[in-house]
């Protein structure tokens, strides 16, 4: 059975209070998104941090995590390297449902998604056990809307709580009650950089 890898208290305490106060800082700009992934309902705000392993969205917010990255390489991905960081903000809803519809970060098989609370919040994840790889979908022309999602897992948001999942699996977040926080980081073996 697929299940989330949990780790509470992941950070110190001061260094966890001080990325929340970051997160819910006026000074960060977050950038509205029409839609969630691959779906077309359900809007949320982003804040692009990483980008391709490379490209440096948000100097602030990255130079922030920089030591919350070492400990992940150093304590739980010592052969993986980071290619996509951002933060995600999402309101309540009016629509009565469990969770958004599933998705995955990456379908690259041996990537990995982390998805790190700086805040106490509402609207726990959940994980599946479908999964896609290398862009092959399990069902036919990626059509998951009428699939029946049947949760392996399910994780309350908590702050200074990361879990961590392979990322091709799919995953889905659900509606918080007022405001729900997170960083969602993905990474890839480092033989992916050559």
């Amino acid at each position: 059975m697929t299940k989330f890898q949990v780790y509470d208290n992941f950070l110190l305490p001061s260094y966890a209070n001080y990325l929340e106060t970051l997160m819910l800082s006026k000074s960060i700009k977050w950038e509205h998104q029409d839609h969630m992934d691959h779906d077309d309902s359900y809007p949320q705000k982003v804040l692009g941090i990483l980008d391709e392993g490379y490209s440096i969205a948000h100097n602030t917010m990255y130079h922030a995590l920089a030591g919350m990255i070492g400990q992940i390489i150093d304590q739980l991905m010592p052969d993986q390297h980071p290619v996509r960081i951002r933060g995600v903000k999402q309101r309540n809803i009016t629509d009565n449902i469990q969770f958004y519809p599933p998705h995955t970060d990456m379908t690259d098989d041996g990537g990995y998604s982390l998805i790190y609370y700086p805040t106490d919040c509402t609207g726990d994840t959940y994980l599946f056990a479908e999964k896609d790889i290398n862009d092959v979908s399990f069902v036919e022309n990626n059509d998951t809307s009428n699939y029946n999602w049947e949760p392996t897992d399910q994780v309350s948001p908590k702050k200074n709580r990361m879990i961590v999942f392979p990322s091709n699996n799919y995953h889905a977040g659900s509606p918080p009650l007022e405001i729900r926080y997170l960083i969602n980081f993905n990474f890839l073996p480092l033989n992916n950089l050559t």
